[in-house]
């Protein structure tokens, strides 16, 4: 995959979020949803009482599926996300898994500019209906972009972006999936891991 182009850019201030679909077949969405929804799945009490899992980022490296993507879309962004710092590369993946039971918290990924976090929307299917949109705020706490979780849509943003996981509904007859997969700069990797 060379160059993919984003289907639709929003800009918060000086920060982007690019929306990516139809990156993938219906098959390898269908594929990796399977795998997705099988990880050993932990609730994390501390944070929007999702459910989550830890990638090892080795593996997923040698994954044929959304690293290679995630690579493609990191290349052909970096000028345009205004990424200075070389250093920005792959740092940590989790996938997580919200019921309509969660809470969406405000957060940003990290308060550091050269970073970039992609978020992968893992259901094989889901309808509008369910709701669980991701929401992107401004510094001053409103709402100023929402991503549905088409199945199969990557999602790329200046990590340090206000925004909240969107709760599915009650009447939802699964969890809403996704993968998020971080790019950190060096200093940024090292004080994560000191911590």
């Amino acid at each position: 995959m060379t160059n993919p182009e984003p289907n639709r850019t929003h800009q918060i201030g000086d920060r982007l979020i690019q929306v990516y679909d139809e990156l993938f077949t219906d098959r390898e969405v269908t594929n990796f949803a399977n795998v997705v929804m099988q990880l050993d799945y932990t609730r994390r009490p501390s944070f929007d009482r999702e459910l989550s899992a830890s990638l090892d980022p080795e593996l997923f490296r040698a994954a044929p599926f959304l690293f290679p993507t995630t690579e493609a879309v990191f290349s052909s962004m970096r000028e345009a996300f205004a990424l200075s710092d070389r250093s920005v590369a792959l740092s940590h993946v989790y996938a997580a898994a919200i019921a309509s039971d969660a809470c969406g918290t405000v957060h940003t990924d990290t308060p550091h500019p050269q970073a970039i976090t992609f978020l992968y929307y893992a259901n094989p299917v889901w309808r509008t209906g369910w709701g669980a949109e991701t929401v992107f705020y401004d510094h001053s706490g409103d709402a100023q972009v929402v991503v549905a979780p088409r199945p199969g849509r990557l999602v790329a943003f200046h990590s340090n972006i206000l925004h909240r996981a969107g709760i599915p509904h009650a009447d939802t007859p699964t969890h809403r999936y996704t993968v998020s997969v971080f790019y950190y700069a060096e200093c940024e990797r090292k004080r994560m891991a000191a911590a």
